[in-house]
C-alpha cells in the first residue's frame, strides 16, 4: 500500500494593498520570485504556478510541509505577501508520498 501524508496547498490571491506603481510591482513581483526559488532549493517548495485567468487567483504554492503554521511562516517571509500585493490562503492536501513530482536534485530514492 502507499503511503500518504499531508502537504499544504498555498493559494495566492490579489492582495488587499495591491501597488498600481509598476516599477513597485515589478520589485515585488522579482522579490517573489526569488522567494519561491529559495523555498524550493530548501526542499520545502514541490510546485508553483501562476493562474492566468483575469480572477483575483493569482497562483498556488505546494510546499511540503503537513503544518499551516509552518507553511505561514515560509510565505511570510515572501516581500509581495508582507506588503500585501499576494495574500494567501492555505490548505491540507493529503496525498499519495512524493505524489510523483520530482524536486531538481531527482528522485526520491525511496519512492522511485
Amino acid at each position: 500500500m502507499m503511503e500518504m501524508r499531508y502537504y499544504i496547498l498555498a493559494m495566492l490571491y490579489t492582495g488587499q494593498n495591491p501597488t498600481t506603481d509598476p516599477a513597485r510591482r515589478k520589485e515585488l513581483q522579482a522579490g517573489h520570485m526569488a522567494n519561491m526559488g529559495r523555498l524550493h532549493q530548501e526542499g520545502k517548495l514541490i510546485l508553483a504556478g501562476p493562474f492566468k485567468g483575469g480572477g483575483d487567483l493569482e497562483g498556488l504554492f505546494l510546499l511540503d510541509t503537513g503544518s499551516v503554521d509552518e507553511a505561514r511562516e515560509w510565505c511570510a517571509s515572501d516581500p509581495a505577501i508582507a506588503a500585501g500585493e499576494l495574500r494567501v490562503e492555505f490548505h491540507q492536501w493529503y496525498s499519495a508520498k512524493g505524489i510523483g513530482i520530482m524536486q531538481a536534485t531527482g528522485p526520491d530514492p525511496e519512492h522511485p
